[in-house]
């Protein structure tokens, strides 16, 4: 466990903090999958074997 020192203070919260925290759950929770876009790598173009003799 972890002791808490004297030098701690409380930390004190806004009225209507529990009330934005729950609005922000249920934005968050009625929000579509956010996935991340791959980045598009250059293409490489395909070397082609050189003709004998040219």
């Amino acid at each position: 466990m972890i002791a808490k020192s004297s030098s701690e203070k409380e930390i004190e919260f806004h009225p209507d903090a529990m009330e934005r925290f729950e609005r922000a759950v249920k934005v968050v929770a009625k929000s579509p999958p956010q996935h991340r876009v791959t980045k598009k790598t250059a293409t490489k173009k395909r070397r082609t074997k050189k003709k004998p003799g040219k």
